[in-house]
């Protein structure tokens, strides 16, 4: 496959924006992509005309122009998996009062697609284009567990561990542990594993191939996630998620059917 030098920059010039997600110098964007401030400024120049960046005189740094969030704002409302999960997420806000989240998987991390809040809104990180490791969320390991033992191992070799706290899990082998303990109760918990008073329940929704293309939560205070307040949510978490795996071909009649004990 023949790769164009100049579209391969735009690419990457957009993919670090992203991954900075602030205003970012010339000289900052020549360095990453290891290239001429020249043509790094032509490239950058021509994206302003065009409406995909814009370049802010005060601060001599350019950030995300209008024309990007037209083409996010189509890709969103022409996504299936979002459209379909939409009202389901609506659903469990109204039934709990707590946020609701989807994410999809994107190699051993997670990336957040929607966020619907609920009336006792919680403080989190996770805005919609997040990435984080799956291991340390709720709806990462959701998915995982809806993988097989042999997957997971794939999925997560090359995985760097980074505990956020004492709550967080450390090693492979409490990954693999809390995974099997996920599939038995039939849906993943995050209980403070990333943010600090944070507790949150994960589901995941499968395809007709019976693998996971994304998951669903619920997060709130952890005072007011109570076991019995969990347990109740749960109900509807799963029921939902099942609702929307059928949409999606799922034929088992359990989320984990397939690598439960």
């Amino acid at each position: 496959m023949k790769i164009n030098k100049t579209a391969s920059r735009v690419l990457d010039i957009l993919s670090l924006f992203a991954a900075d997600n602030e205003p970012i110098s010339v000289s900052r964007i020549s360095e990453a992509l290891k290239a001429p401030k020249s043509s790094t400024y032509e490239i950058l120049e021509t994206m302003v005309a065009k409406e995909f960046l814009e370049f802010d005189p005060n601060i001599k740094k350019y950030k995300l122009g209008i024309k990007l969030f037209e083409v996010g704002t189509s890709y969103l409302s022409n996504t299936d998996l979002i459209k379909d999960t939409r009202p389901y997420l609506e659903n469990l806000v109204k039934r709990t009062g707590e946020t609701a989240f989807l994410a999809v998987p994107s190699g051993e991390e997670i990336v957040y697609l929607d966020k619907v809040e609920g009336s006792s809104s919680i403080r989190t990180t996770a805005s919609l284009g997040t990435r984080l490791p799956m291991y340390l969320t709720g709806l990462g390991k959701a998915i995982l567990a809806a993988n097989s033992d042999e997957k997971i191992t794939e999925i997560t070799k090359d995985m760097k561990y980074s505990p956020v706290n004492e709550n967080s899990i450390k090693d492979f082998n409490s990954l693999m542990k809390n995974i099997r303990q996920t599939r038995e109760r039939g849906y993943a918990i995050d209980d403070r594993e990333r943010e600090e008073d944070v507790y949150c329940i994960a589901a995941p929704i499968c395809d007709y191939s019976n693998q996971p293309i994304a998951a669903i939560s619920v997060a709130g205070l952890v005072t007011r996630m109570q076991e019995e307040n969990a347990k109740e949510y749960s109900v509807y978490l799963i029921n939902y998620a099942m609702e929307l795996s059928r949409r999606f071909g799922y034929k088992e009649s359990k989320l984990y059917f397939l690598y439960a004990n």
